[in-house]
């Protein structure tokens, strides 16, 4: 007997698709999400649920509330673009010059919205169930810390969300397969800044300089062995400067140098150790060639650490509506994702959607200006999102609450 959340999910693809097509054609950058949350609101609303606007400026939020007392299940997605000229020569391609939904944030607002119409629709699944579900539409996750201002402003409260999920789509897993994973799943996304002062000469004379360049070089060089040797095989950790700047003519040794970077790690403790050690390396380094060197440490997003409870109900929830088989383990990344302080706040977990289809050559990566998804992923994500909210009333206690 198929799944009645899968299939109703199913009855309403067409509609998630014309939706998710829409927001696509007007991708709005964090905090300018005007648009997209005006439609994000009229639809909850048209649905009867509590909706409430202007949470870190255009974030949105609708509750369904049982009418009964009970728990709060908190279910969060993004709704910001990037700054990318779409390559893409599809009908719905980006209707906005430089801006795009290079990373599926369409998709999750989407499904999402999927999920509030087939619990608003369908009271009977919740009948008996006490408690609220709190539907979560963030802005700015691409780098402006959305999510910490909605954490900020309160959004974890009235009602209190007691456990939170969120999905992202992943282009190399394929459409209809869902990944979950237990413990951390998202590195803290840290950037970095270098200012190596030298001395500057005649280029023909470098024996009067101190070479910053050089100096950056060797600290470049330096920097690769950090993770090598100071991290334990077993953890994982990045060190990558992706930028270095110097000089203004062939011919002259400049005075300065500046390197920029990225510091990618899942535990907390290898965070500090990292930036402790690379500090320490910057200035011996320098210090060597005598020069010095200035280190500045920008903490990004915290690592996103899935707790065992929130990751249980998404597996019990996509094995109800896809199957054993269409649940795998989900690698780590790398990548960040501040949903992390949702995290931080309650027990939460994040899972992945596949939206790869080699077949019709839905196969680019996230950030790319070429990305793409197969939509049959759209009802799979609000499937899984309303299953969970009904397995997570129905039982709370099953998930430690």
């Amino acid at each position: 007997m198929p799944n009645p959340v899968r299939a109703a999910a199913e009855a309403i693809k067409p509609w998630l698709v014309e939706t998710r097509r829409a927001i696509h054609m007007q991708p709005e950058l964090g905090y300018e999400e005007h648009e997209t949350a005006r439609r994000v609101a009229a639809a909850l609303a048209e649905w009867g649920l509590e909706v409430r606007t202007g949470i870190a400026r255009t974030g949105v939020v609708g509750v369904l509330r049982t009418g009964r007392p009970g728990p709060t299940l908190g279910i969060r997605a993004d709704m910001d673009a990037l700054p990318i000229e779409e390559a893409n020569d599809v009908p719905y391609r980006s209707r906005a010059a430089g801006k795009m939904h290079a990373c599926g944030h369409d998709a999750h607002t989407a499904m999402l919205l999927g999920a509030a119409r087939l619990l608003a629709q369908n009271p009977q699944w919740l009948e008996g169930c006490g408690g609220s579900v709190k539907f979560i539409f963030q802005p700015a996750e691409e780098g402006r810390a959305g999510g910490r201002l909605m954490v900020e402003e309160g959004v974890l409260e009235d009602p209190r969300v007691d456990l939170a999920i969120a999905a992202h789509v992943l282009p190399s897993l394929p459409a209809g397969t869902v990944g979950t994973r237990s413990g951390p799943v998202l590195a803290a996304s840290d950037k970095f800044n270098i200012k190596v002062r030298g001395k500057g000469s005649h280029a023909a004379q470098p024996h009067l300089s101190r070479d910053p360049i050089l100096v950056a070089a060797h600290i470049i060089t330096a920097l690769q062995a950090i993770v090598s040797r100071n991290v334990e095989p077993f953890d994982a950790a990045v060190v990558s400067v992706t930028r270095l700047e110097a000089g203004t003519a062939y011919n002259i040794i400049p005075e300065e140098a500046s390197l920029m970077g990225t510091l990618r790690t899942h535990r907390a403790e290898t965070r500090q150790a990292l930036k402790r050690r690379m500090e320490e390396t910057i200035r011996g380094v320098a210090s060597a060639f005598g020069a010095e060197a200035a280190f500045e440490f920008i903490p990004g997003y915290p690592p996103l650490v899935n707790s065992a409870q929130a990751t249980g109900l998404i597996e019990r929830a996509a094995r109800g509506v896809l199957g054993e088989e269409k649940v795998v383990e989900m690698p780590l990344s790398m990548g960040g994702e501040d949903f992390a302080y949702i995290a931080l706040e309650r027990p939460a977990a994040m899972f992945r959607v596949g939206v790869r289809n080699e077949a019709r050559g839905i196969v680019h990566g996230l950030h790319s200006n070429r990305f793409d998804l197969d939509e049959d992923a759209l009802p799979v994500g609000s499937a899984v999102f309303a299953q969970a909210a009904c397995a997570f009333l129905r039982d709370p206690r099953a998930f430690g609450v």
